[in-house]
């Protein structure tokens, strides 16, 4: 999971039109409202805008890995009637986090409203499970709720992604040691750099893993020697920071989230 930022609302989501929606959903409620051909196309667009084209929670990539797009109500639409079709209550979900997420009313982590890096973890003995961090068990409550520890369906994408660039870099490190440096070297370090940026799948857990990597660090270690560390790679590199997780024992004590990054679900 990542920071998002939620654009403006799409201009089909009139004031008329949402009341017009909500009083329907009110009369009933197994109509699915946030479906209305007046607003679906353009709501389903800018959802996906916001999440890069990805679940909010897993970070899959939607309408790719035959991952439909669905509409989650991270207050839940049956205790929160009149926030069906509100804005700022709607994200961009797999249809397997939506259905494990169901209508869990207690707080979680919202990616708009708080940063996750306060909140998860990546455990260093396990490079691909996430560890609530904060005392307050919101990180904790949040990677339950919503199975982001799923071996099948969410570790084993991650693992399987991360261990493509891990193996890239490795042949890069080699290539260093065995023919010295090569520019072709470094644009492929770029690109497996830029794998892991917010806009891809599994970014959080991509990231950490690549800053936390003797590989990557060997190269950069290797390209600075060389003056060949350039400002880009810098720029996509204060990026990663942006995503990337602290790695954490599985035993590690929480720690108290900065009281600016405590708010969540509301």
């Amino acid at each position: 999971m990542i920071k998002l930022t939620r654009g403006k609302k799409p201009k089909e989501l009139t004031d008329e039109i949402l009341m017009e929606l909500t009083e329907l959903y009110r009369n009933n409620n197994h109509k699915d409202v946030w479906n209305s051909p007046k607003i679906k196309k353009p709501l389903k667009e800018a959802l996906l805008k916001m999440s890069y084209g990805k679940c909010v929670y897993c970070e899959c990539l939607l309408e790719e890995e035959s991952k439909d797009a669905t509409i989650d109500h991270f207050l839940p639409k049956t205790a929160y009637e009149n926030k069906v079709v509100e804005w700022e209550n709607l994200f961009p979900s797999c249809l397997r986090c939506n259905r494990q997420k169901n209508s869990y009313d207690k707080k979680l982590l919202n990616p708009c409203k708080a940063n996750p890096q306060y909140f998860l973890g990546v455990c260093r003995n396990n490079r691909f499970r996430l560890k609530g961090i904060d005392r307050q068990g919101l990180g904790k409550d949040t990677i339950r709720e919503i199975g982001l520890n799923d071996i099948k369906r969410v570790l084993i994408p991650r693992a399987r992604e991360w261990e493509i660039i891990r193996s890239q870099l490795e042949e890069i490190c080699e290539s260093l040691q065995d023919d010295g440096y090569q520019p072709k070297q470094q644009r492929k370090f770029r690109h497996l750099m830029e794998d892991c940026m917010a806009e891809n799948s599994y970014a959080a857990v991509k990231a950490t893993n690549m800053l936390n990597d003797e590989c990557y660090q060997y190269i950069k270690n290797f390209l600075i020697s060389k003056n060949e560390w350039t400002s880009v790679l810098d720029e996509i590199e204060s990026e990663l920071k942006k995503i990337a997780l602290q790695l954490v024992s599985f035993f590690e004590a929480d720690s108290d989230a900065p009281s600016h990054h405590r708010e969540a679900s509301s």
